[in-house]
This record gives structure tokens, sequence and C-alpha cells, in this order.
């Protein structure tokens, strides 16, 4: 091992929490990002809903007397939310505008479309009201114009007027009913010849009947003048409606054209948006997996790792406490210091192998120090013996007392040479005879005060 054990421990911690954190990290934004992508994919697929929506609605009103567009003006109003929400984000949902500029530009192409298209919704709206009103005046009045152009022909008749006036007062009446039935036909095929023949119709009507109210000879006839005149003021009236009807009716269908034609082109643009949408999120998510996907391997790695580690510290302390059993079981004389030193030695640069070194060089040391020391007390104690030794035989000289006495204590004295002799490794022995010694001092002093005591009394 050429770290240390706690740098590797360390830096497969500091590896662990990093990818820990990033898996984490990737994990929460990928869940995020699933739900705000969710959110705003649904919204570009409503928008195309929508715009379909639109025009069914357009298309169901147009074929209605009566209009309803409550419906409609709903499914604008969602619409534009739904476009402002893509572009502008949504703070409710967590939504921000889009970070690419394909995106971006392709909702603001989006925008000038449907600006277009909404425009055109709504002259429809206002056509299709005018429309219905004028048709309601026409289906409630219709009736009476039917009668009044009636009332004409029989007058004409009980008058005895010429039968080309009698034909063209009962043209009037065929012509109301024309006039209707070539707007309603008009207004369901959008054809060019139901517009001709409605104008072909309105514009005949409109000059017979001018022609009965200007002329003298009719005038004549004050009952059928008056019915004439009836007819006319009525016609003026009623006249302006028809043609309301056939002008909006037109505008109408200019505008269903254009919602046709830019429906299919909003659609293609939405469609286009909604698969862009799509590819941004898997883009988005397969770089945060990635990342996942990395952190796992390193985690994969980094655990392989710390498993080999683990298992070399193992080796380790099985080694050093296999060193330290044995070191324990072997006597003390069996081993010399340079032998437990090595024995303690273990290779490697780790704290284990570290330790091992500063065991063996404490055994040095401590074999350094006692060996000194045995040294330095063993010389200690020769001097302090042999300066006893020369007391004694010096005062013994002084002393008064028998030849056997004396060398009873030469002998108790030269056990200070045994001890002077003793190496540092015999300091235990040592303090044997020390102890010995003891005794025997205690014994020199004894003979010596009673020596003292019998010097003192022969004077």
């Amino acid at each position: 091992m050429k770290q240390g054990i706690v740098k590797r421990l360390v830096v497969v911690g500091i590896g662990i929490s990093l990818c820990v954190g990033i898996f984490l990290s990737c994990t929460i934004l990928i869940s995020k990002k699933g739900i705000v992508d969710g959110y705003v994919i649904n919204i570009a697929g409503r928008e195309r809903m929508l715009s379909q929506k639109i025009s069914k609605e357009v298309f169901v009103l147009n074929s209605q007397d009566k209009a309803d567009f409550s419906e409609l003006d709903r499914s604008l109003e969602e619409f534009q939310a739904g476009l402002d929400s893509l572009k502008y984000g949504n703070k409710e949902h967590g939504s921000a505008p889009s970070s690419d500029e394909d995106i971006t530009r392709q909702l603001e192409n989006i925008g000038y479309l449907w600006a277009d298209f909404r425009q055109n919704v709504l002259i429809f709206k206002l056509s299709v009201s005018a429309l219905n009103s004028n048709k309601a005046f026409l289906d409630e009045h219709n009736k009476q114009m039917l009668t009044l152009s009636d009332n004409i022909v029989k007058s004409m008749v009980a008058h005895g007027l010429s039968g080309q006036d009698v034909d063209d007062s009962g043209r009037q009446r065929m012509l109301t009913q024309r006039m209707a039935y070539h707007l309603t036909r008009y207004a369901n095929k959008w054809d060019a010849q139901s517009y001709r023949d409605f104008y072909d119709s309105y514009n005949l009507y409109n000059e017979t009947i001018l022609r009965f109210y200007i002329s003298a000879k009719f005038k004549k006839y004050p009952k059928l003048f008056g019915e004439i005149e009836k007819t006319y003021r009525f016609w003026l009236e009623y006249s302006p409606h028809a043609a309301a009807i056939l002008a909006n009716q037109q505008t109408v269908v200019d505008a269903l054209n254009e919602i046709i034609t830019q429906n299919q082109k909003l659609l293609s643009e939405i469609e286009k948006v909604v698969d862009m949408y799509e590819k941004e999120s898997i883009r988005t998510r397969t770089y945060l997996l990635n990342f996942q996907l990395i952190s796992a391997l390193i985690l994969i790695f980094l655990a392989v790792y710390a498993v080999t580690v683990i298992k070399q510290i193992r080796v380790a302390f099985n080694q050093i406490i296999q060193k330290s059993k044995t070191l324990a079981l072997s006597p003390k004389s069996a081993l010399s210091k340079e032998e437990i030193s090595e024995m303690m030695a273990m290779e490697g640069e780790n704290e284990l192998s570290e330790i091992s070194a500063n065991i063996s060089q404490f055994v040095k040391n401590m074999g350094l120090y006692n060996s000194n020391k045995a040294l330095e007390l063993s010389n200690n104690i020769t001097e302090e013996i042999t300066k006893i030794t020369n007391d004694v035989a010096q005062s013994l000289k002084a002393l008064n007392i028998g030849d056997e006495e004396k060398q009873k204590i030469l002998s108790e004295i030269s056990l200070s040479e045994d001890i002077a002799i003793q190496t540092s490794e015999e300091l235990i022995a040592t303090s044997k005879l020390l102890n010995r010694l003891k005794k025997s001092l205690d014994v020199i002093a004894k003979y010596y005060d009673i020596a003292q005591v019998n010097g003192d009394e022969e004077p």
C-alpha cells in the first residue's frame, strides 16, 4: 500500500458522498423535469386539440340559425393562455420559457399564425351575428312579403288588368320564394351560382316593384295602388336585410375559407413544436441519466476499491495481532531486542506500518535505556561499596578487636566485590545481593558499635 489508510478512506468517503449527491440530484431533477415536461407537452398537445376544436365550433355555428359563442370564446381564451404559458412560462406549474432557440422561434411563428387565425374567427363571429339577425328578420317577415305580393296579384285580377301585368305581379310572388331559397343554398354550399341566382331574383323583384310604384296607370286604381305602395314601402325595409344577408354571408364564407387554410398551417406548426418539446425532454433526461450512470459506475468502483482497502487493513491488523501474540508467548530470554524489533517490523507505507516502526524503535530505545541505566547503577554501586569497604578497613585498624572478629567482618565485606562485577542484565540478582549486603552491613555496624564502646572503656 503506497498511500495511508486514513487518506485512502477519506478519498473513498468523499468520492462516495459526491457520487451519491450527484445521483440523488439527478434523480430529483429527472423527476422534476418529467413533471414540468409533461405539463409543457400536454399544453402543446392541447393547443393542437384546441385549434381543431375552434375550427369545429366555427363550422357548427355556421350551420345553425342561432349562435351561442360561449364555447368558442372559451376555446379561444384557452388557446391564448396555453400559448402564453409556452412562451413565457407558468410559475404555478414551475415551467419556464424554453432556452432552445429553435423552440422560441417556432413559438413566435405560431403566434403570428394564431393572430391571423383568431382575427378571422372574430370576423366570423361578427358576420354570423349580423347574418343571424338578418335571417331572423327575413324568416319572420317572409310570409308577410309573400302575402303583400299575392295581394297585388289578386287586386290586378279584380280590376281586370292585362295578363302581362298579372303575370309580372305573379312572378313577384315567385321571386320572393326564390330569393329565400338561393340565400339558404348559398349559406350551405357557398357556390357562385346560388350567389348570382339570388342577385338576379333580387334585382328583378326590385325592378318590378319600383315599376309598379311609379307607373301612372296603377295610380288610377286607388285600392290597387294602395297594395302596391304598401308592398313597396315594406320592400324598402325588407330588401336591406336581404342584401345584408348576402354581404355578411360572403364575409362568413371568406372567413371560413381563411380559417380552413390557416387551421392547417397552424396545426402543422403546432405539431412541429410538440415534437420539438418531446425531443428536448428526451435529450435533457438522457443527459441526466448519463450522469446517473456515470455516478453509479464510480460508486461501484469505489465500493470495490473500499472492499480492497478493508481487506488490506484486515490483513495488516491480523499480521500485527499475530506478531503481538508470538511476542507475548515467547520467553523473555528467548528473544533479543533486535529480534523483537525485527519481528514487529511491517512492510508498506501506512499507519499500521508506522505504528509497527514506532513499537520497534520503542523496544530499541528501551533496551538502550535499560542497558545504560544498569551500567550507571552498577558503577555507582561499585563506587559506593568500594568507599564503604575502604572506610570499614581503615576503621578496623583503629579498633581494638580480635583477629577472628576482624576476619569475619572482612569476609562479609568481600560480598561487595561480587556485586560490583554484575552486568546490567543481572540487576535482579544484584537486588538480592544488595539485600544480603544490607544484612552484612547491619552486622558490620553492630560490631563497629561494639568496638567503639570497648575502645571508649579502655582508656
